[in-house]
């Protein structure tokens, strides 16, 4: 993966300090994260590929960003400070935003997930109606052929009934998802503009 691919899988610009990829992929990691899609393989699958993609990314910009993070430090970024010290309304917007940034990069990722279920939820949709219908025509062939035929479209109905399900049950937890991160997205943007009010 190169540093602008990298980048961004982290939905960063290209002078992103090693602070804003830490931040960038920590929030990431927990909007991504497959445990919360348990109770789904399929999805728990996609989120676990996702995480290998957020986690090379991570490596990789934090390798080649040493200079850039000690400078930073230098200057008094949240990393140096201890836990204990309050947070700056400065410090409280860019996390914030940070956190706005990540739900709406992994928002964009779901969403195109959901797409690309639609389209083959769309594809098995069309193979169960075509499958139905040759069922139809030959279910009173007579002979072997008119039997075969019968026998595997009933094959291609029953397998596309049961995808068209569960297609559609992973668009519906994955537009789910989406909904939660375009929330999540619009309270921490609501944070970081309080935030710089102040």
């Amino acid at each position: 993966m190169t540093r602008d691919e990298a980048l961004s899988v982290l939905g960063l610009k290209s002078d992103a300090t090693r602070d804003e990829v830490q931040v960038a992929y920590r929030e990431l990691a927990q909007m991504l994260h497959p445990d919360k899609f348990a109770g789904n393989k399929r999805l728990r699958e996609r989120a676990e590929q996702q995480m290998r993609s957020i986690n090379e990314a991570r490596d990789v910009l934090l390798k080649g960003s040493g200079s850039r993070s000690r400078a930073s430090s230098a200057h008094g970024s949240s990393a140096a400070r201890p836990s204990s010290a309050p947070r700056t309304p400065d410090q409280i917007a860019f996390e914030a935003e940070a956190r706005a940034h990540a739900a709406e990069t992994a928002r964009l990722t779901v969403v195109s997930q959901a797409r690309t279920l639609r389209e083959r939820r769309g594809g098995m949709f069309s193979l169960t109606v075509v499958a139905g219908l040759v069922a139809l025509v030959t279910v009173r062939m007579a002979g072997a052929l008119g039997t075969l035929i019968f026998s595997v479209s009933s094959m291609l109905l029953v397998w596309g009934i049961v995808d068209v399900a569960m297609y559609s049950n992973q668009v519906r937890v994955l537009d789910r998802r989406a909904r939660d991160l375009l929330r999540q997205r619009d309270a921490a943007r609501d944070i970081a503009r309080r935030a710089r009010e102040l």
